[in-house]
């Protein structure tokens, strides 16, 4: 082999060697450790009725206080959201599906619009996993919600690997399947990249008046499921911002998590919160995650 082409065959294989180790060093989700990790064995950081926030929902039903946007720049990785279709609503006159809280008059944004945003992050940060759990859905049906999907050019994101033997984080973002959708939604397994709730979720108790109603006993799904939902919110009439004050707050938040993981013999996925911005959330999920 002439000396010139050795050194060009050698160069190539450098910079092959060092691009491949580049890409073994990016985080997933922030950190490099869990790209290795399956996604049912990876904790988020997730909003109780993302959608529900101040001011542009009513005091009374505001779980949040920052936009979709904001709350995915923050950090978190998980949004639940409720669902409805209206047509001729007094106020939310243009008919289609629009997310809410209870009851349109206290607030509601088109669908379309939460999905944008989502969209928009996904695009900008190409090594970020995220999930969807719509919960609360009234006469929405599986292909209205797909073809929301579609509009919003989310589609090419949505996994749709096996729920078996889930994919690491690291090969979701390399395969682009980033965005997992769970849907309280009859029949939304007909379509790809769309799965029911609690055929893949378990959940604790998610009504509680004060704190020594958090329990870790199995309220929905079937224990044998490979997603771990810890419901950790107060509601009285309205959400509580005065006991996210301690709710939220470490080592209450992280022994309850402690716990539910060690009842139920699985790390909790999803960590349901209202007012995320108050307490130790993020550290919380840092520890069950083991990063720093």
């Amino acid at each position: 082999m002439p000396i010139r082409t050795f050194f060009c065959c050698l160069l190539l294989v450098s910079l092959w060697s060092c691009t491949n180790k580049d890409e073994q060093q990016l985080p997933c989700n922030g950190h490099t450790e869990l790209c290795s990790r399956a996604y049912n064995a990876v904790a988020y950081p997730s909003t109780h009725n993302s959608n529900s926030y101040s001011p542009a929902f009513h005091d009374l039903v505001a779980n949040q206080e920052a936009d979709i946007t904001q709350q995915l720049n923050d950090g978190i990785r998980c949004l639940n959201i409720d669902l409805a279709l209206l047509v001729n609503d007094p106020y939310c006159p243009d008919s289609g599906i629009y997310v809410i809280h209870a009851y349109p008059s206290l607030g509601c944004e088109p669908l379309s619009k939460v999905l944008d945003e989502i969209r928009l992050f996904m695009e900008q940060h190409p090594r970020e996993v995220l999930t969807i759990t719509f919960e609360d859905v009234d006469d929405v049906n599986a292909t209205q919600l797909r073809t929301a999907f579609e509009q919003a050019n989310l589609l090419e994101y949505t996994y749709h690997s096996s729920t078996t033997n889930w994919l690491t984080l690291g090969e979701m973002i390399n395969t682009q399947q980033r965005l997992v959708v769970f849907a309280n939604i009859d029949d939304i397994e007909s379509s790809e990249g769309f799965y029911d709730n609690w055929e893949h979720i378990f959940d604790t108790p998610y009504t509680a008046d004060s704190r020594d109603d958090f329990s870790c006993v199995l309220n929905r799904g079937e224990p044998t499921n490979p997603l771990f939902l810890v419901n950790h919110f107060i509601t009285v009439l309205s959400p509580r911002k005065d006991s996210a004050y301690i709710a939220n707050a470490n080592p209450f938040l992280l022994n309850r998590l402690r716990q539910c993981q060690s009842e139920q013999n699985h790390i909790p996925n999803f960590v349901y919160v209202d007012f995320y911005t108050i307490g130790d959330v993020f550290a919380a999920i840092d520890s069950l995650n083991g990063v720093q």
